[in-house]
């Protein structure tokens, strides 16, 4: 390990200073030598062999503050995994690297370059002092990057954050952007006056400036194609493609600028990298570079450049204003579209309201006075077999038949079967089980009486006609009391209505398509809640409707009821159906959208979107679930039923 140089006159409240410089012992003591005297005054210098001793050394001087690092390339395979090495040490990760190469190509920096580490690529061999002053200017720039308030980078840097020593060359004190021709003219006049150049070869994907971070370097792009991003508010926009250019980073360096692009190749390219100084040193060579009418062409060029470039910011910007604007008003549309589809349902629902109304007036009075002649026909028959000899039996059969709950076929065969097995003649016990015998001993007792068989079967049919009378009656009545609850008008919402009787209500007027699926009813225990009867019914109708639709014959469908609290009541309608497919659950509420027949198409599809839209005025929640073989619809309603509703209840 070489020695390292004293600095006599650094501030003691400051933090040390220290360079590295990392190559093969045989010819690191020059180099250490060279980067001592651009440094002088300013930093100590130490050298190393390799990232080992390196980090030797920094470990035994955990006060330094290392701005510096020189790195020969000298015997190395790839100079990436060495930096990589080096950035493992934090004191070691901002420090300006530069790196001194005997190679004409190097294919081992992409990842240095893209992570905005090379400050400056030196060949070898350098102009005498290039290594000095290189040094020297690389410390400055940390200096008055990193820190600003130090004293030595006051006694460095004027008040304007430049370098107090001042580019030699009028071009490079005023230009800021380049054309190819110009950039071929400046590479050979700079490989005049340096030397032949390192090319780099990149890939594409590299990025060879970074936006925001200080411009201290130029490339050349020789070969290839380099694009320029830039980031706003709207995101990262491609600003320059075709038009980037064979010069990156004039346009700042020319004003000593933050970046502001990023520089990104997007093919392969070849470049030639040049430090701040080394471009300068070289514009001072040879005049015919730096041409005062030359530079400030190609400011004018710049400035219409950059001013062309804001204008695509500024289009590109109001480009996406508009198209948010017209996104909404594109969701504006569609609301207003789905309140007129709503509208037209509502108009539907009001016309089948009216319709109701009338049907069930017209057959209040006809259902009225066939229950009162059914009564009265009962009546009749029981004064009239009061003085028929067996009128006792006659009215016992005639009373047993009409009050004879429904059986099933099942017990109705056997019935005829123990009748067959008593009497021995299957047509007579089939005479006796159509007229409600079902006593083998009172079977006998007829099978001897002919007079007797024909007074009961008699009035065996007339008991039966009777209760099928009354039946029917009832049941138009049902239906008449359900359409009336689809006629009421919305009004103020109704207190204490009682859930259960809304549901058969609907399931009654429903029972024409449920007669093809098994209903389960599993009510449990719930308050009467406050709400809009009719608005419920057209909510219970929708959604069975939307189960019978997935439905073979034979399906099931049942209706859960609850309180899953105090405050609200709970109905769940479950069908084993094909279910929904997952990816188009999520749109099943929305307006037009329907899955009828397992497709999806779009029509009038409003029950869910209806559904929806009645759940949330009466304040309450609905949620779909499916899976293949089940979907449940869950209604939450609160007890206290339609919110914020200013008119009185009824």
């Amino acid at each position: 390990m070489a020695g390292a140089s004293g600095v006599a006159d650094l501030c003691s409240e400051q933090p040390p200073l220290a360079a590295l410089v990392i190559a093969p012992a045989p010819g690191i003591e020059p180099l250490r030598a060279e980067v001592a005297a651009g440094l002088a005054g300013l930093a100590t210098v130490a050298g190393a062999a390799d990232p080992a001793q390196a980090g030797v050394l920094i470990a035994a001087h955990p006060d330094w503050v290392v701005p510096l690092v020189l790195l020969s390339s000298e015997g190395l395979d790839a100079v990436d995994p060495l930096v990589a090495r080096l950035d493992a040490w934090p004191v070691l990760t901002e420090a300006r690297l530069l790196l001194l190469t005997e190679r004409p190509v190097h294919a081992d920096l992409a990842a240095t370059v893209d992570r905005g580490r090379l400050a400056a690529l030196i060949a070898r061999p350098w102009a005498p002092g290039a290594l000095a002053s290189q040094a020297r200017a690389q410390a400055v720039r940390w200096l008055r990057a990193k820190r600003p308030l130090d004293p030595r980078t006051r006694r460095l840097v004027a008040a304007d954050g430049r370098p107090l020593a001042q580019p030699e060359s009028v071009l490079l004190g005023r230009l800021e952007l380049d054309t190819q021709a110009l950039t071929v003219e400046l590479l050979a006049g700079i490989e005049r006056v340096l030397g032949p150049r390192p090319r780099l070869r990149l890939p594409a994907g590299t990025r060879l400036l970074h936006e925001g971070v200080d411009v201290d370097t130029v490339l050349l792009v020789l070969r290839g194609r380099v694009a320029l991003d830039h980031a706003t508010p709207a995101g990262e926009l491609r600003l320059h493609h075709d038009s980037t250019g064979s010069v990156v980073g004039l346009l700042s360096l020319a004003q000593q600028r933050r970046a502001f692009f990023t520089a990104r190749a997007t093919t392969e390219v070849e470049v030639v990298h040049l430090a701040f100084e080394e471009l300068d040193r070289a514009l001072a060579a040879d005049a015919s570079l730096g041409a005062g009418l030359a530079a400030l062409s190609i400011r004018a060029l710049a400035e219409r450049l950059r001013r062309a470039d804001q204008l695509q910011v500024e289009k590109t910007g109001l480009n996406r204003a508009l198209e948010e604007e017209r996104r909404r008003l594109a969701a504006a549309l569609r609301q207003l579209e789905q309140a007129k589809l709503e509208l037209v349902e509502q108009a539907r629902f009001a016309t089948l309201g009216e319709l109701a109304a009338g049907v069930a007036h017209e057959l209040n009075n006809p259902v009225a006075a066939m229950m009162r002649a059914t009564s009265y026909i009962g009546e009749d028959l029981e004064h009239l077999l009061a003085d028929h000899p067996r009128g006792a039996l006659a009215l016992e059969v005639l009373a047993r038949e009409r009050d004879r709950a429904s059986r099933g076929t099942a017990a109705e065969r056997a019935t005829r079967r123990a009748l067959e097995a008593a009497l021995g003649d299957s047509a007579l016990a089939q005479r006796l089980a159509v007229a409600g015998v079902e006593d083998p001993r009172e079977a006998r007792a007829l099978a001897r009486d002919p007079v007797g068989l024909a007074l009961v079967e008699t009035a065996a049919g007339v008991g039966a006609a009777l209760r099928n009378l009354e039946v029917a009656s009832r049941r138009i009545c049902e239906l008449v009391e359900g359409l009336r609850a689809y006629a009421r008008p919305k009004g103020a919402p109704v207190a204490s209505v009682d859930l259960h009787r809304g549901l058969e209500d609907t399931l009654r007027l429903m029972a024409h398509r449920l007669r093809q699926v098994q209903l389960e009813r599993h009510y449990g225990p719930v308050p009467r809640i406050r709400c809009h009867p009719g608005e419920l019914g057209q909510l219970w109708t929708n959604l069975l409707a939307n189960a019978l639709d997935a439905l073979p014959a034979g399906g099931r469908i049942a209706l859960v009821t609850d309180a899953p609290d105090a405050d609200h009541v709970r109905v769940r309608i479950r069908d084993d159906g094909r279910g929904i497919d997952p990816a188009i659950l999520p749109r099943v509420f929305e307006p037009r959208f329907t899955t009828k027949q397992g497709t999806v198409r779009y029509g009038l599809g409003l029950g869910l979107a209806i559904a929806r839209r009645i759940v949330a005025a009466h304040g309450g929640t609905i949620d779909l679930t499916s899976r293949p073989g089940e979907t449940e619809v869950s209604v939450v309603l609160p007890l206290t039923g339609p919110p914020n509703d200013e008119e009185g209840e009824t």
